[in-house]
């Protein structure tokens, strides 16, 4: 039995002892989320980021208790090779060995714990993604489907107003490669110089569509901006200028060339003003398992390169 005020002098002295902070989870260079892009997509889709931690919980959790451990045994030997400690050396064994003092100084440790395991292996994981520009009107056919007609209306203009392209532009673009452009293509001047893409590359990624299928953008995914914002649900998306955009079918696999660049940053809204609550913008990690349907990535097989920059998004 250690007396009362021993058995306190011993604990101050332990916790004396303890420094302010710890680092005691490690990151080793290749540990990241590359490897579970499901788990990312779960925290866009629920706005929740305990997806990461719960995915991780278990070597955080042994991490800590062998560091803290290896700590305890540390601290003990200090404290017994320490002559300032002298009249409470022969208590000290049997006060450690109680597991109510062990576990009370582990708890001290992983308190003062500063590691951020998580923080660290999002900044080592890179995610291709996607977004894809829904609309009330389902998708675009395939340019077989609409026999190479196409008027100024419904998926399709909105598509080209949103690239900030000239209809009469786009019409005659499209008479250039052989495209029938029936119906009024307005000449909204304003937009001209302003064009998100060059008028030429969507009329050759319109001729290659070869299936029903959506407008989308590739990009990086910016998962250390969505994580340092709790994954709370952005209003604008940016695409950075150099990435590209085309059409694809993430149902069956397949789409167009992929092969439109864009000319500068394009903003777009996560929801489309004036419009129906099914027309706007979202984002998807673009990994193979992520989605019961297809990815860019299965499909076509490109290098993570040919996707561009990181796409940015604006919470205000």
């Amino acid at each position: 039995m250690i007396p009362e005020n021993i058995d306190k002098k011993i604990e101050n002295a332990f916790i004396g002892e303890l420094d302010e902070k710890y680092h005691l989870v490690y990151v080793q260079h290749d540990y990241s989320f590359e490897n579970s892009p499901e788990t990312v997509q779960k925290c866009l889709d629920n706005h929740d980021p305990s997806w990461l931690y719960d995915k991780v919980g278990g070597w955080i959790y042994e991490s800590q208790y062998e560091a803290s451990n290896y700590l305890i045994k540390k601290l003990k030997e200090k404290l017994l090779n320490d002559n300032k400690y002298a009249d409470i050396h022969l208590f000290i064994k049997d006060w450690i060995d109680d597991v109510d003092n062990f576990e009370y100084l582990r708890h001290c440790i992983i308190e003062s714990d500063h590691s951020e395991p998580v923080k660290k292996m999002i900044e080592k994981t890179c995610l291709r993604a996607r977004v894809t520009q829904y609309t009330n009107h389902d998708c675009l056919p395939s340019n077989w489907d609409m026999d190479n007609t196409y008027y100024y209306q419904d998926y399709i203009k909105d598509i080209i107003d949103n690239l900030y392209l000239n209809p009469a532009k786009v019409k005659q673009s499209f008479m250039k490669y052989g495209i029938k452009a029936a119906g009024k293509w307005t000449n909204l001047a304003y937009r001209n110089g302003k064009e998100a893409v060059e008028y030429d590359a969507f009329s050759k990624e319109v001729l290659n569509q070869c299936c029903y299928c959506q407008f989308v953008f590739m990009g990086m995914f910016p998962l250390e901006s969505m994580y340092m914002n709790g994954f709370k649900q952005y209003n604008k998306i940016v695409i950075p200028k150099g990435n590209s955009c085309g059409f694809f079918n993430s149902w069956h696999g397949g789409g167009s060339m992929l092969g439109i660049d864009l000319k500068r940053d394009l903003e777009l809204p996560l929801k489309l003003r004036g419009k129906t609550k099914w027309d706007g913008f979202d984002l998807y990690v673009d990994e193979r398992g992520c989605h019961s349907g297809y990815c860019i990535d299965e499909v076509y097989g490109m290098s993570k390169q040919a996707w561009g920059k990181e796409f940015k998004l604006i919470y205000n």
